[in-house]
């Protein structure tokens, strides 16, 4: 009896072995490098969703594990996620990264434009402010850097974040707080700004647009002066976008001058905004109302 029992022990065993050696030798999944630079394939190509899904699965691969890879490929994932437009994915791969790679101001500056475009104000007032403190403090964090390169991506590093500037963020931040009706405390941030010498033109620009909507005509032509004045003092010409705040600003004016019933004034200003930008249909249709006049 006890040898028939133990000749049974020794078939099972045998049997799992054989289904082990079978299951072992069938094909594997992909691995969490290959999907890695699946997704960043796929990411370069344009193909944003499906390099959400491979990277997300290196991650995955990793079987919970926080190291040098899974930041990297967070950080390429957080880039698919924005460029996919899903920003809430994206200020939520933020949020992870800041809790696993530590406080770092590029990490916040970009959680706060995109919790901005995710719509909510509260979060990115609250990632901009702690950036801006960070700053301060003369601490950038980890990487003080700014944009993610898809550069070297057979080295394992994704590099750099998505390089939105305190000044990009102050102005995503002080929309969605304008647009969430909190806009006292988009112009204390604007105010703080300013005071720090880091509000550029379109800083002013945007404060003299919410001026304008408000009917306060006097305080709206300031901001919209200072917001040229800024642009010729400051060495702003290599910072995205501030050429067209400059040149908003300038047409801005002149609606101002409008609403006030400077004619005049308004005219002149239109006229030397086309001499400097040229022609467009709204300048031309405000020149002929005013022509009118």
């Amino acid at each position: 009896m006890v040898n028939r029992i133990r000749s049974r022990l020794a078939a099972a065993v045998l049997v799992t072995a054989a289904a082990l050696l079978f299951y072992g030798c069938g094909p594997k999944g992909p691995d969490r490098n290959e999907l890695r630079m699946s997704g960043i394939g796929k990411l370069e190509a344009g193909d944003y969703a499906g390099a959400v899904a491979d990277l997300d699965g290196a991650i995955q691969a990793s079987r919970g594990r926080v190291g040098a890879f899974e930041i990297d490929v967070l950080k390429y994932r957080a880039r698919a996620e924005y460029l996919l437009a899903d920003y809430a994915a994206a200020a939520h791969t933020y949020d992870v990264l800041l809790e696993v790679d530590g406080k770092d101001i590029c990490y916040l500056y970009q959680n706060a434009v995109i919790k901005a475009l995710a719509g909510d104000g509260e979060g990115a007032l609250l990632a901009y402010e702690e950036a801006v403190k960070l700053e301060k403090d003369g601490n950038t964090g980890k990487k003080g850097k700014g944009a993610l390169s898809l550069k070297g991506t057979e080295s394992g590093e994704a590099g750099e974040a998505m390089g939105f500037s305190r000044q990009e963020a102050l102005q995503a931040v002080g929309e969605a707080c304008a647009q969430a009706g909190r806009q006292e405390e988009a112009d204390r941030i604007f105010q703080e700004a300013i005071a720090d010498g880091a509000a550029g033109p379109d800083i002013f620009n945007r404060m003299g647009l919410n001026y304008l909507e408000e009917g306060q005509y006097t305080e709206a032509l300031e901001a919209f002066e200072q917001a040229v004045q800024t642009g010729l003092e400051g060495s702003w010409e290599s910072v995205p976008g501030m050429q067209e705040a400059i040149q908003e600003a300038r047409f801005n004016r002149a609606v101002v001058y409008e609403y006030q019933g400077e004619y005049q004034k308004a005219l002149q200003a239109f006229q030397a905004y086309v001499a400097e930008f040229g022609m467009d249909d709204e300048a031309a249709k405000e020149i002929t109302f005013l022509q009118s006049r």
